[in-house]
């Protein structure tokens, strides 16, 4: 047999407890749910007091509808909260539920208006971004500031550098910003010194008193200077031995010439006077000895004359080789100098870069200390929320209440901490 339940002797059962009930969720923070509507991502709680069955939590999908149990989809997106529990009271109001009894049976239950409870049981979350420990996204708690959203996520934190000790690290990576400054001085110093070298006209060294002491500048450039001396020195030592050589070979080569037309005339005089005795000879005038002497004779200062020259082609192969050398030197210095030159630039390109990266080390270290102490700038907080007009974007600061996916963007500069830094090498 099927009984007609109704709700309003459960009422009066329960009002010991329903109604202090109705006055706590009179109570619930509104600063998010007073206006506040309801989006796409939010989750609302539907319950029937005193069927356990029929509580349910429904997010709103991107069309802004629920489902409900009984009814169905049902829209609610862009509508305020109280909108929302007027529309789902009434779709639900009057609607028969059958529920098992314990005996095996059916009761029918008719839901009454004020037995349906509707609730916000999570809202969109917010994300916080930007210079906090932990960016993300988080929960949203009704009444919820910036303040608190940032604590939420670790509190500032310089683009997530974390510093165990500002203090410690700022004094390291100002150690590092020092050391780097003195080699940028020095291959600058070294710049100048190669440029001199080449010849170039007007190069000068000048080094910003901001980058390193006018002292250590002034002992850069005297090292230098005797750097290129020694090397001009050397080179030309090297070129006094190769002219000394040239000039001895050339000398030699002047004796071997006067040596040479001697060991001609000779070599021709001998050879006509073999073939005068040659010629007596086959006549019967000449004995066979004296031919074997002319002959002998002959041979001979042919092959002094031969000697003379193969030593001349060497004096003179090796003298060319010395005139090489000395047009070597300068063209090899000039090579040299120039590769040198080139691996300075780009050593100065990546000190520059580390410079900066110093700089901005120890800028943020500074900041993070100012942190640590309270001090500073405030930083600039952003917040991006979706209107009734679309897409705003608040300056706000750290008592602005947000509202559920809002987007917290935060800045935090250093101002004042920047002066002295690293320097570009065109300053």
């Amino acid at each position: 047999m099927r009984q007609l339940f109704s709700y309003r002797g459960l009422d009066r059962l329960h009002a010991s407890w329903f109604i202090p009930l109705l006055i706590a969720l009179m109570l619930v923070p509104t600063s998010a749910s007073a206006e506040y509507k309801l989006q796409p991502g939010d989750v609302l709680e539907i319950s029937v007091i005193g069927v356990p069955d029929l509580r349910q939590r429904s997010q709103i999908g991107v069309d802004g509808e629920i489902v409900l149990p009984l009814v169905g989809q049902v829209k609610v997106g862009g509508l305020s909260v109280s909108e929302a529990r007027r529309i789902i009271t009434q779709s639900l109001s009057n609607k028969l539920y059958q529920q098992a009894t314990n005996d095996g049976r059916e009761a029918q239950h008719l839901i009454l208006p004020d037995t349906i409870v509707v609730t916000v049981a999570e809202y969109r979350p917010i994300y916080v971004k930007g210079d906090v420990a932990k960016p993300g996204e988080y929960l949203f708690r009704p009444g919820m500031t910036v303040r608190q959203a940032v604590a939420v996520a670790g509190g500032y934190d310089v683009m997530q550098l974390r510093l165990a000790n500002p203090f410690l690290q700022a004094a390291d990576f100002r150690s590092e910003d020092e050391a780097l400054r003195v080699e940028f001085a020095t291959e600058q110093a070294r710049v100048w010194r190669l440029r001199t070298e080449l010849g170039e006209q007007g190069v000068e060294y000048a080094i910003d008193k901001a980058l390193v002491p006018t002292e250590l500048a002034e002992r850069l450039l005297q090292t230098e200077t005797q750097h290129l001396k020694a090397r001009v020195a050397a080179r030309e030592k090297d070129k006094a031995l190769l002219r000394d050589a040239i000039a001895k070979a050339s000398l030699q080569l002047s004796i071997l010439a006067e040596k040479k037309e001697k060991d001609q005339e000779g070599n021709q005089a001998d050879t006509a006077d073999f073939e005068k005795v040659r010629d007596l000879s086959r006549t019967g005038l000449t004995p066979a000895a004296r031919l074997s002497d002319t002959r002998r004779a002959a041979l001979l200062s042919s092959d002094q004359l031969l000697q003379t020259i193969v030593e001349m082609s060497n004096l003179e192969r090796q003298r060319d080789e010395f005139s090489i050398q000395l047009e070597k030197i300068d063209a090899q210095a000039r090579i040299d100098a120039l590769k040198e030159l080139q691996d300075a630039n780009s050593r100065i390109a990546q000190i520059t870069a580390r410079l900066r990266g110093a700089g901005e080390k120890l800028k943020y270290a500074g900041l993070q200390s100012q942190l640590t102490r309270g001090t500073g700038e405030r930083p600039e907080i952003t917040v991006y929320r979706n209107g009734e007009n679309g897409r705003e974007r608040l300056a706000a600061d750290e008592d602005l209440v947000l509202a559920p996916g809002d987007v917290i963007d935060v800045v935090l500069e250093a101002k004042g901490l920047t002066d002295g830094l690293a320097l570009s090498p065109g300053q």
